[in-house]
């Protein structure tokens, strides 16, 4: 997986702070899953919101009840599987270039937003949809049941947006370098002459 590009470029990377460059090939192959893995992020937020904000604006009972059916049939399982994805490659593509993951802030900032939004799936968004889809279940089958879209508005707004700042974060690379504060070794002390007597 990694590879030495040659005694120039390693000498660079390794001043650079680089411990592990990836060859040329397998940078190109991460970084191409890992764009990949946030366009499908994307469209997947892109299909979610269309479900949620139909069942937000039909006067159909019914179409709201099946709109919260498909958003737990792909929702939860697809967002987190791409979630993990892009950030597995994006903390690979990180350790394996001279950016490092929290060298510059740009990067510290879209590895944040990736951890927050791929741990929101599991804690937040799956239950919420399961809820929904619970209600949805049970007026299908004639019991009471309330079909609003409560907090499930939230998740195709704010991760798109948040996915978007990502995305403009890689192009721009935005702030420079974290001035993190190096150790500086204590001082020596000299020894004193004596240059009294003798």
């Amino acid at each position: 997986m990694f590879a030495v590009r040659g005694a120039g470029a390693v000498t660079r990377l390794e001043r650079d702070g680089v411990r592990w460059p990836l060859g040329a090939r397998t940078y190109k192959s991460v970084l191409l899953v890992h764009i990949a893995s946030a366009g499908a992020w994307l469209g997947i937020d892109i299909v979610m919101g269309v479900l949620v904000f139909t069942a937000l604006l039909t006067p159909d009972d019914r179409i709201k009840a099946l709109s919260f059916q498909a958003l737990e049939l792909f929702a939860p399982r697809t967002l987190f599987a791409t979630g993990a994805v892009c950030l597995i490659t994006g903390v690979v593509l990180g350790l394996g270039s001279r950016y490092g993951l929290v060298r510059y802030w740009w990067v510290a900032a879209k590895l944040a937003l990736n951890v927050v939004l791929t741990a929101l799936v599991p804690l937040a968004l799956s239950p919420g949809v399961s809820e929904a889809a619970e209600r949805a279940r049970r007026f299908v089958t004639g019991a009471p049941a309330t079909l609003a879209v409560g907090d499930l508005i939230f998740p195709p707004i704010v991760s798109p947006a948040a996915l978007l700042v990502a995305m403009a974060l890689a192009v721009f690379k935005p702030w420079g370098r974290i001035p993190w504060k190096r150790a500086q070794p204590p001082p020596t002390r000299r020894p004193q002459l004596d240059t009294e007597g003798a």
